[in-house]
């Protein structure tokens, strides 16, 4: 009997889940409402493509995004990408690429693998070392007309086939447990020399025979100030090794012949910056390098007899210079600042120093790029051309990481043909901002005047109102009419984007239409329009950096003012780190048009002092504007701007914070307190031992600002209320740690994460709760009484999804105003873990404008889906077996796996991956949620939670009931005539 009534609640479940999940996407509405874009990340490496019938029309990076992809050369698109671990098995030690061959190495080693130059095909792959902190390196050779690869890891130099990755012979390097990185070169007699770098210790230099033998004698040369960051390189020689030190501010050279010890080489001659480095050698001088002194300064230095640097020529005011072999010529090409906005190439025959005109042109640049890093030119002659003039198709990367392309051409001589905003995939901080309303609607209230006005101007300013706003429609009818769309583009960006029409800036009847503003590891801000993705204005702040800790990186970004409050124009605060001085720096801007406020911090304001933690207040100044609290390392209180301290002062509301040290694993709260002297004091009121010897702290998750809680309560299935714990004070924290275990036949440490639920105004632990056996990385969405978190099981080996809702019973206290100095009784605590079947990137809960519409969970799966799940499926109340009572409330009955259905899946076959966050945001419909995914990928789209229940379909048959409609009307007015002359009728009666 058990059995049947078992598959029965199975049936019944799977039938829920499916009523739950069941939303579809027609094929002509792909796209219609979201869209996607791709980039690849900052290069880290780059080759032309050299295959014979593809030369030069593709490029191949390898980014620091951890991304190998060939962009087509003529319209920057993306030919195809690989995208590989964000961890530290995917990072990219060398892209190597030769004639067909192309070649990406891995963690130190750890992976080889060949790919497909045309279609990105993987051919073979290999791993050749587990030492995933070191780095790799290698070059191809030729040996009886076959290719080889050479690569060298932290204790083995290999040589592999390049056609099949199979081993040739392989070489063991001395000193393998200390080395970190080695730089090796083919010699004349075709035997190999290695130098390895032991980082604030040694440098110790072997050689390899062309079959593998290595040399018994391997030589140590002391080198305290080198480290893996430190810029070396193998002189064209062979026989000299040469490398940057910045402590000494020298070049420090090694003849490898003779090995003895470093000579130094001064660079007194020349002011040196933390940009110095050597960027290369200089072909066509003999043994010479290249150096960057500062931003805008090359120099070529020449080695000398004595083993020493000496000057050839110093490239001031240049961003980037390259000595190019071409037509057996070498050609010196240098790129340097012709004006703010524009750049100017040169080229030069290096046997007479002459210059080459057909080279030389003027690329247009704009001065929010930053100043360009790198540049990577192709050389070619004109084929169409009976002279054969050369010709240069010139990459450009900028410090704003975006990529160029520039080719001199005689229809359009000063157009850049397309540019890559790389910058994009570096997101960290997020806004969706209203746009605001027209000049007509924004009269819409001054129509009815003031009550201190008399009647007849009340009556006088709203015929004025509405005269305007009918003179308004005229004149869109007439452009209309006559094909007027007000276009205007840069000479800069004709290709990428165009200048915000008035129509973009101005909200839509439902509000879907928004800004994104973003703000990006580089320091670039950008606004996005919501509907298109393109971008509608960007800054670039050279001495923004964001906060970084913990190898995370972060940037305040806060809406200080909305575009509610027409005439003042909106204004958003991005708070980030000088990269001058290490201390606080505020960037304001208006985040519509991008406009740096006020004009004259073009480059934002320093604080003065290192910031702790920043909060934006609840008031608003006479302006409208809410001001932005900030603390510093001295847990000092300071205001932005300072005139809203008055408004602090002023207000009658008590003001908490709290400040957590994961390096203590100490939280604390304080209080703000107005004194005598009308200063702001900063009183301790409690402090929070997390222990942080055993555990430490991962992250801190609050609930929005802009959510609101329409029911306060849950209907039960016996008509009573579960009344919901409401704290807006609740923070979770999470912490991670490590368990020692007792038993013998443990093999060691067993991770656990804990979740601490504190009320952080008085410091009141609430609930805690610990996963022993499970490990993050630990994503929490916090929202209303609910926390849901994600994280991995490893007693099972699987990914869950956790769940804790808290309530307060069946009776509510503090009905009116919640307060944690009266709250209510400890909560009843409901938890419930789940089975996911995908890992997960990132989660975030929908929200809409009243918090009507029922939320969903937007989750970035790691197999690129972005899932919306319904709330419904991760409650802690769906019961094994159903009660009438349940089934009466509606609950789904309960099974440990959370099914994905493909339906569910918000961006069908635009496929997302390495995503960093979620962004959700409202809409003017309440029905409707506005969801961002960023990381290497933007993904944006309109969610419906509870489906679209307060606009009409767009199937809807307008015909039919506007006919039904016509029809009654009809009807009405005859039967009403008809019941008319029956009346009269029987009134002669």
């Amino acid at each position: 009997m058990a059995k049947p009534i078992k598959a029965v609640l199975v049936f019944l479940c799977m039938i829920s889940l499916h009523s739950v999940n069941t939303f579809g996407l027609y094929e002509d509405q792909a796209g219609l409402f979201d869209w996607k874009q791709e980039y690849v990340g900052q290069v880290k490496d780059f080759h032309w493509d050299q295959t014979p019938s593809q030369s030069g029309k593709k490029v191949f990076i390898a980014s620091e995004k951890n991304v190998v992809a060939s962009v087509n050369v003529h319209d920057g698109s993306i030919a195809w990408r690989r995208i590989f671990e964000p961890s530290t098995r995917g990072r990219i030690d060398a892209l190597l690429h030769q004639g067909s061959s192309l070649v990406s190495i891995h963690a130190g080693g750890q992976f080889v693998r060949s790919w497909s130059a045309p279609s990105g095909s993987l051919l073979w792959e290999k791993s050749l070392s587990d030492d995933v902190d070191s780095r790799a390196s290698g070059f191809f050779i030729e040996k009886n007309k076959k290719d080889y690869l050479i690569i060298a890891t932290s204790g083995t130099l290999y040589c592999l086939k390049m056609n099949d990755g199979s081993e040739e012979w392989k070489a063991e390097l001395p000193h393998s447990d200390t080395i970190e990185r080695w730089y090796v070169t083919e010699r004349s007699d075709n035997s190999f020399i290695a130098i390895g770098i032991t980082p604030g210790q040694r440098v110790t230099i072997t050689s390899v025979s062309s079959d593998g033998v290595v040399s018994k004698t391997a030589k140590n040369v002391p080198a305290p100030w080198i480290d893996i960051q430190t810029s070396c390189i193998i002189m064209e020689d062979d026989k000299h090794f040469v490398c940057y030190s910045p402590q000494t501010h020298s070049l420090q050279t090694l003849g490898l012949d003779n090995v003895t010890v470093f000579k130094q080489t001064e660079l007194l001659e020349f002011p040196l910056t933390k940009e110095s480095k050597i960027e290369g050698l200089v072909p066509g001088l003999g043994s010479a390098i290249k150096f960057r002194s500062a931003s805008d300064r090359l120099v070529f230095m020449v080695l000398t007899p004595q083993e020493t640097f000496t000057v050839h020529k110093v490239l001031e005011k240049t961003y980037s210079a390259e000595i190019v072999n071409f037509a057996e010529k070498y050609i010196l090409l240098t790129l340097t600042q012709a004006d703010a906005e524009t750049l100017q190439l040169t080229a030069r025959d290096q046997s007479d120093n002459s210059e080459i005109i057909d080279l030389a042109h003027s690329i247009p640049f704009a001065h929010y790029h930053g100043p360009p890093v790198k540049m990577f030119p192709f050389l070619f002659s004109k084929k169409k051309d009976s002279s054969h003039r050369p010709g240069c198709k010139l990459i450009l990367v900028a410090q704003d990481f975006s990529i160029h392309f520039a080719q001199k051409s005689k229809s359009d001589e000063n157009k850049s043909h397309w540019r890559r905003e790389e910058a994009l995939a570096y997101i960290l901080s997020v806004l969706m901002v209203d746009l605001p309303v027209s000049e007509n609607q924004a009269k819409f209230e001054d129509e009815f005047g003031t009550k201190e006005e008399d009647l007849l101007a009340m009556f006088y300013k709203r015929l004025k109102a509405q005269f305007s706003q009918l003179r308004g429609f005229a004149i869109t009818l007439v452009d209309r009419a006559l094909g007027h769309h007000h276009h205007h583009t840069k000479s800069i960006d004709a290709i990428e984007e165009e200048e915000p029409e008035e129509e973009d800036l101005i909200r839509d009847g439902f509000n879907l239409h928004k800004i994104i503003v973003v703000a990006t590891a580089p320091g670039k801000i950008y606004g996005i329009r919501s509907h298109t993705g393109k971008i509608a204005w960007q800054q670039f702040i050279l001495d923004l950096v964001p906060f970084s800790r913990y190898d995370t990186q972060k940037l305040h970004l806060v809406l200080q003012r909305s575009t509610a409050h027409f005439p003042h124009e909106p204004q958003c605060t991005v708070l980030g780190v000088s990269q001058k001085t290490g201390n606080g720096l505020l960037v304001s801007f208006n985040p519509v048009t991008g406009a740096i406020l006020p004009r004259h911090q073009s480059q934002g304001h320093d604080t003065g002092f290192k910031v702790l933690q920043a909060e934006m207040l609840v008031d608003m100044d006479s302006d409208f504007l809410k001001g932005i609290v900030l603390i510093d390392d001295k847990i000092k209180f300071h205001v932005y701007p300072p005139t809203s301290k008055s408004i602090l002062q002023e207000s009658r509301m008590q003001h908490f914070f709290h400040l957590i040290n994961p390096d203590t694993g100490f939280m604390t709260g304080y209080r703000l307190l107005p004194n005598t002297d009308g200063e702001i004091d900063i009183e301790e009121l409690w402090n929070l031992d997390l222990q942080k010897s055993q555990q430490t702290i991962t992250g801190v998750y609050g609930k929005r600002a802009i959510e609101h809680v329409h029911s306060q309560g849950r209907v039960l299935g016996d008509r009573s209320v579960l009344y919901k714990y409401l704290n807006p004070n609740l923070v979770a924290l999470v912490t991670e740690g490590e368990e020692q275990q007792q038993s013998s036949v443990s093999k060691g440490p067993t991770p656990f994460f804990s979740i601490y639920l504190v009320d952080g105004v008085t410091g009141h632990l609430v609930y805690h709760q610990t996963h022993k056996r499970s490990k993050g990385p630990v994503k929490v969405v916090h929202s209303e009484n609910w926390i849901v978190y994600s994280y991995f099981n490893e007693k099972h080996r699987r990914s869950e999804i956790g769940v804790l809702e808290l309530y307060e019973g069946k009776e509510q206290s503090n009905s009116t105003a919640f307060s944690s100095f009266y709250p209510p009784p400890p909560p009843l605590v409901l938890r419930q873990s789940y089975i996911f079947p995908v890992p997960i990137y990132a989660m975030e809960a929908t929200v809409t404008e009243k918090g009507i519409t029922s939320k969903n969970i937007i989750i970035a799966l790691k197999t690129g889906g972005v899932l919306s799940l319904p709330k419904a499926l991760l409650d802690p109340r769906r019961p094994v077996i159903p009660t009438p009572e349940t089934m009466e409330e509606g609950t789904i009955p309960y099974v440990p796996e959370i099914p994905l259905s493909t339906e569910a899946l918000v961006n069908y076959n635009r496929s997302v991956f390495n995503v960093d966050g979620v962004f959700t945001s409202p809409a003017g419909l309440e029905s409707t949620s506005l969801v961002f995914v960023y990381g290497i990928d933007i993904f944006y789209t309109r969610v419906t939670p509870s489906r679209m229940f307060d606009v009409l379909k767009e199937d809807f048959d307008y015909l039919f009931i506007g006919g039904v409609l016509a029809l009654m009307i009809i009807l009405s007015f005859i039967t009403q005539k008809l019941a008319a002359i029956k009346a009269l009728k029987r009134a002669w009666k």
